[in-house]
C-alpha cells in the first residue's frame, strides 16, 4: 500500500531524525572516557536503530497502526539544563542530555501535530510524539535513580 505523500514525507522525516540520534550517541560513545557513559551511549545508540527500525517497517506497512500509549510525564528534562558534552562527562549528565534530546524531539512533534490540519497526519505526529515520550520518561526515571538516589 503506498502511503499519501504528507505521510510518507513524515515517516521519512522521523527515520532520519531516528539515523541522526543514532549517529550523535554513537560519536558521544566513541569520545567519552568513563566506561558507563560510553556503554550508556551504545545503548542509546542502538535503541534509535531500533525506532529507525520500526519506522521503516511502519513506512512500509501502515497498516500494521502501531500505536504507542502516553506514559506519565515527570517533566524532569524540563527542570535540568542541557549539560555540555566532555570527554569525562558523568553518567549523570549523559543521561540528562539524552532525556533533553527525547524531549525536544517530542516538542517538535507535538508542534507539527497541533499545526496539521488533516487528521490522520496529525494522529501520526502525536503517535510519534508518545514515541519520544516514552523514551523520556524511561531516562527520567533512570536520571532520577542516577541522580537523586535514596540515602537511608
Amino acid at each position: 500500500m503506498s502511503l499519501p505523500n504528507p505521510l510518507s514525507a513524515i515517516f521519512d522525516l522521523a527515520i532520519r531524525k531516528e539515523e541522526a540520534a543514532y549517529q550523535f550517541y554513537s560519536a558521544l560513545a566513541q569520545r567519552v572516557k568513563n566506561p558507563d557513559v560510553k556503554e550508556a551511549f551504545t545503548g542509546l545508540s542502538i535503541e534509535e536503530l531500533r525506532h529507525k527500525s520500526l519506522l521503516t517497517t511502519l513506512k512500509a506497512a501502515p497498516l500494521l497502526e502501531t500505536k504507542f500509549n502516553p506514559l506519565p510525564d515527570y517533566h524532569v528534562a524540563e527542570s535540568e539544563e542541557q549539560p555540555a558534552v566532555t570527554p569525562n562527562m558523568p553518567l549523570r549528565d549523559a543521561v540528562a542530555l539524552a532525556m533533553k534530546n527525547e524531549f525536544q524531539a517530542a516538542e517538535l512533534y507535538r508542534t507539527m501535530a497541533h499545526a496539521s490540519k488533516e487528521t490522520d497526519v496529525r494522529m501520526l505526529f502525536e503517535n510519534l510524539m508518545n514515541m519520544e515520550l516514552g523514551h523520556k520518561h524511561s531516562l527520567e526515571a533512570l536520571f532520577v535513580d542516577i541522580a537523586y538516589p535514596e540515602v537511608f
